[in-house]
């Protein structure tokens, strides 16, 4: 017989109860991530360095977009500082179940608690890649802004974003699971709707309104505010994180009711 899931008080106290779990998780995932690798957690630099030559040699030099005031170079570093949080947790965090799946099996913790170590450990690599940041803005003499105190709104309306795809895709494919076949997809082809190298005004002026629907261009865009001062602060931010936080809680609720299945399909 199968229990009743927990309400959301009490799945949350476990939660809260398991929460070193978070950190265990997040610490194997490092430790073999970079085992066995040259130059270890450099390759965290490494990737979006390389990312950074290429989409500067290629819109900045080749198709000379624009990028306001803002050196292109720490342009497109600033939208990839979120974008890589983003996409890290869904990519990892939508297969956390089947990669934990020995340990499932094994003893009970509250599944939300995966997702969760992916968050951490995409928070570990976002600030290793700071580090890429700092001097670039030494070398184009921009200063950081005094916004970079709203830095934990950011973290946290960006990590929603990724979290809030990871349950609703983890409920739904953990029996069916082309929609882990077709996530990578969804992400590579989101990068192209998000104003990660580009901005809101490359769009036709007729369907430019469209990126104030995409959140991850809210988060991108906040990035930029909030690092240089870049633009105006824009109210549909609040509100599209409102939303998304609201999506975010009913797939975890969602997640919740689910998660005593996942050992049967882990």
């Amino acid at each position: 017989m199968t229990s009743e899931p927990d309400n959301f008080r009490e799945y949350f106290h476990k939660i809260w109860r398991y929460r070193s779990l978070i950190w265990v998780f997040a610490m194997r995932d490092l430790k073999v991530k970079y085992a066995q690798t040259l130059i270890g957690v450099g390759w965290t630099i490494v990737q979006p360095l390389t990312a950074l030559t290429i989409f500067t040699f290629f819109f900045g030099y080749i198709m000379n977009m624009k990028s306001g005031n803002l050196p292109f170079t720490l342009y497109i570093l600033s939208g990839l500082l979120g974008w890589n949080f983003f996409s890290y947790i869904v990519s990892a965090g939508s297969i956390s179940v089947q990669e934990s799946s020995h340990i499932i099996k094994k003893i009970y913790f509250p599944k939300s608690i995966l997702p969760f170590s992916k968050v951490l450990v995409a928070l570990v690599e976002l600030l290793l890649t700071l580090l890429l940041l700092i001097p670039l803005m030494f070398y184009y003499g921009q200063g950081i802004s005094w916004r970079i105190v709203f830095l934990p709104f950011v973290l946290i309306f960006n990590a929603t974003c990724g979290l809030t795809l990871v349950f609703w895709v983890a409920s739904f494919a953990y029996k069916k699971r082309d929609l882990f076949h077709l996530l990578p997809f969804i992400v590579y082809f989101g990068i192209w709707f998000t104003p990660v190298f580009f901005s809101g005004t490359f769009l036709p002026p007729k369907i430019q309104f469209l990126m104030d629907f995409n959140p991850m261009a809210n988060v991108v865009d906040m990035w930029r505010w909030m690092l240089f001062g870049a633009g105006t602060f824009q109210w549909i931010w609040a509100i599209n994180f409102g939303i998304v936080s609201i999506l975010c809680l009913l797939g975890m609720y969602y997640y919740n009711r689910k998660e005593s299945d996942f050992s049967d399909f882990a």
